[in-house]
Order: structure tokens, then sequence, then C-alpha cells
């Protein structure tokens, strides 16, 4: 059964999960989380309500492995566990395998697609919502759907993905469309979901889950759409054709989003975790004495000194020495890793298995806001986003950029700062690579490592097109 398939049965089953289990087989009553029963027969506003919130939660359904994948592919990091290893060779010096990590992070995002149309087709049939209560839910789903569709085409690029993904279980597997056509139906779900908020009223007919407090209104949850548009806007830009209208677009969204130059820039919409016993733990942090994650060599060496000579401030926080057992770690031939990724972690060096992982930030938006207004033209206003950054989080002295920089000095300036303003929460380094077709200055550290432009279709879905592993199935 191809993923997109078999997310149709689970992403059904998944909305009764994400909150709690059920099993028929013994007619126990799940009080946390409606059966599909009560989603597709009979909802109401209490059901409604556990079923929006299981589909945030299946929001963060593969981010460890993506986050963690992406590090790899850009070289923010490794995972130099041991255990796998495909890891430190198909990961870094392929070929990729479509039916092994080549193929990863793609299936959980369909399986919270699903259950999130499944939530969406329920909303009318709720007696007792209010009209005002089913837009405002409709706006809700529908941004949700935008954010993991955007994950998805980053993570697939060229290849396309499937967005209609809601056919019988006997119709053919959902079609690929072009990077493009993903970006246009991303950006349609977006202003759909605005409209739908704007006339959603004053609150929510649930309670926003855990990491959404700064979007917990329909008039707050626009400025998270908002800020999702813009990103889309931005990546259209420089992956999909946007070129400078899109940039423009991602101005006027960053103007409606929750940006501000003068709040705080860690402001942001998350993905929640919690520490508690049977809850979802934060799946990067762990204690610096562990042997898995480790910050790549170049980003050590690379950082910025302040003028009184230590390291740009976003790098001593988020980067702290390896202790104990995970002192000079290497595998397969790698260099010595002797440096965590600790941005999730507890001030003594700890996992925080609570830490909350940005969906999106407000730092983030001002190196968009940065880029944009650079490439449309307003780049005076983009030198003093850069400056924004590099001060006030970094600690640093201002950029030497002016307005008479070339391109090529901006964007590897704006590169500097998105790597370690958000490092380890997106893989930036390596999507920006791509964006801007740096691939080849991404460090190789052993002779036949490579670079990859995307992940791979799943095997499973190549095979249910009838298509050789691995495979670039047509786009529409």
């Amino acid at each position: 059964m191809t993923t997109t398939k078999l997310s149709r049965v689970a992403g059904v089953a998944a909305l009764v999960f994400a909150a709690g289990c059920s099993d028929s087989h013994y007619n126990i009553l799940n009080t946390n989380a409606p059966t599909v029963e009560q989603l597709t027969g009979a909802p109401n506003k209490a059901i409604l309500g556990r079923a929006a919130l299981g589909a945030a939660a299946l929001l963060a359904n593969d981010l460890g492995g993506e986050i963690s994948f992406f590090a790899i592919f850009g070289r923010e990091g490794y995972n130099l566990l041991g255990n796998d290893p495909r890891l430190t060779q198909e990961m870094l010096r392929g070929p990729l395998e479509a039916g092994g990590f080549g193929g990863a992070n793609f299936t959980g995002k369909y399986i919270a697609l699903r259950t999130i149309n499944e939530y969406l087709k329920a909303i009318d049939a709720a007696p007792d919502l209010t009209a005002a209560e089913k837009s405002a839910s409709k706006g809700y789903a529908k941004t949700l759907k935008a954010v993991l569709l955007l994950r998805t085409i980053v993570r697939n690029g060229v290849l396309g993905a499937p967005i209609a993904v809601e056919v019988s279980l006997n119709d053919p597997p959902a079609p690929f469309v072009s990077q493009a056509g993903v970006y246009t139906y991303i950006l349609a779900q977006l202003d759909e979901a605005r409209s739908d908020l704007n006339a959603g009223g004053t609150a929510f007919p649930f309670n926003t889950p855990s990491g959404h407090e700064i979007a917990n209104t329909p008039a707050n949850f626009i400025k998270f759409n908002r800020a999702i548009a813009a990103k889309a806007q931005v990546l259209r830009s420089t992956l999909a054709g946007g070129g400078n209208a899109a940039y423009t677009a991602a101005l006027t969204a960053l103007n409606e989003s929750f940006m501000s130059r003068t709040g705080a820039l860690s402001n942001a919409v998350s993905y929640a975790y919690s520490s508690a016993s049977g809850e979802p733990n934060n799946p990067i942090s762990e204690n610096l004495s562990a042997q898995r994650f480790y910050i790549h060599n170049s980003v050590v060496s690379g950082v910025q000194l302040k003028g009184n000579g230590q390291p740009d401030n976003r790098y001593a926080a988020k980067v702290k020495p390896a202790i104990g057992d995970a002192v000079n770690r290497t595998q397969g031939s790698l260099p010595l890793h002797n440096f965590k990724p600790a941005m999730y972690n507890n001030a003594d060096g700890t996992a925080d298995l609570g830490a909350d992982i940005p969906v999106i930030k407000n730092e983030e938006l001002i190196l968009l806001a940065a880029e944009a207004n650079w490439f449309a033209g307003s780049k005076q206003q983009a030198i003093d986003d850069i400056n924004l950054i590099r001060t006030t989080s970094g600690g640093l002295a201002p950029t030497s950029l002016t307005t008479s920089s070339t391109n090529a000095q901006f964007i590897t300036e704006l590169l500097y700062n998105r790597l370690y303003s958000l490092l380890w929460e997106q893989g930036t380094r390596w999507v920006d690579a791509r964006r801007f077709n740096l691939l080849s200055t991404i460090p190789l550290d052993r002779a036949g490592d490579v670079t990859f432009q995307n992940m791979l279709v799943p095997a499973t879905e190549c095979d249910a097109r009838g298509l050789s592993v691995p495979c670039t199935p047509p786009t529409q």
C-alpha cells in the first residue's frame, strides 16, 4: 500500500492516537480522543476540539528525523551514534535508497494531512458550532495543512508532491504536482485560511495547543498564517521561479504577521513537547555526554567573534563541548567531533525533553524580511534587518554591507546569520544552499562524499505507480 494510500487509513486512526489510545476489541471508551465513528458520524464541539488538538500534535510526527537528516545533508551536524552505518555512508555519499533513509520523512506528513482533511470534513456536520466557530476551525486546519505541505515540498524539491490525497482506497494514487504547483496550492490554502479566520469571531471553539500561545485566537492565528505565507513566498522565489514578485508578496505577508523589530526575537509558534511520562518528548535534545548528535566542525570554525574576542552569542548559547565518553567521537573515517547541539538542553547540559522547537519565530521573520527587502530593492532596510539580528541576537558588530554590495556578498551575510539563528531547527544550511545554488560550498569531510538536491520518493510510492525504484513520478 502506498504511503499516500496508507495515510487514508492511518490518518484517521492517528487522530484517535494523537491524544491517547483506544482498543475497540476491548470496547473501552477513550475519553481523550474521538473515535473515527464519532468524528465522521456525529461530531460535536467537544469531539472536534479533541480532533483539533490531535491534528496539531501530528504536525511533529517526523520532525526529529527531518531536522537531523537535513542537518546531515547540510553538514550542520552528524549522527555519530554508530548503530546504523547508513548515517555516515548513505546519508553522506549515497546512493540514497528510496526504501531506506532516502525515502524517510514522508509518510508521517501524509498521515497528518489525512487526519486534518477528515477533521475539515467533519466541521460542517457539527450541530453545536456557530458559523463563526466553523469558519475559525477551518482556517486553523487549512493553515496546519499548509505547514505540512511546505515541509513536504522542501523535502521533495524538484520532484513535486501529491496534494489530492483524499481519494478512495480503490482509486489510483494521488498524482504528483510540480514544485511550482505545490507552492501555488500552499499559498491558496493559506489565503483561504485567512479568509476563514477573518470570519471566525473572537475565539476558537477549542483550547489551542501548547506552543501556540501567541496564536490563540483567530485574529492572532492570522499573524501565524501570514508568517507561513511569507516563508512560502521567499522559498517560492528561490526554489520555484517566483522571482521578485514573490519577494514583494512576502513583504506584504510579513507586515500582517507577528514579525516585530522591537519585540522579543524568540517569539514563536512552536512544536510543543513535554518531559512528562507518556507525553511526546523533544526528539533532538540529549545530554552533552550522549554519543549521537554533533555539531559539524565547520560550524565551530566558522563562527564570527564579538569585539571582546568571544564567539557570536547564538553559537555560545547553542553549541557546547561534549563531555565524558562523547569527547573525540568519530564514525566511518570522519574527523573527530567534540561539540554538541545544546539549544534544547537545560542550563547544566542535560537533555530538556520538554523543550519546544519553533515552527517559525520572530528572528526568522526578520531575516526573511532582510532577504525580501534586498531583492525587492529596499537594500538599506535589508541591511538594517541584518544588523538587528547581528547585534541583538549575535552580539556582533554591524555588517560591513552597503547598498553598493553585490548580491553574492549579501547572500554570504544572510546565510551566515540564518545558519546561526536557526541552527538545528529546520536544516537551514542545506535548504539555503539549494536555494542559492551553493551546494558545492557545503564542506565534505571525505573523498567520495557528496551533497544531495532533495530526498527521494519512497519505494512504496514508486511501486504503486508501476515505476522502477528510485522514481520520478510524472507531475501535473
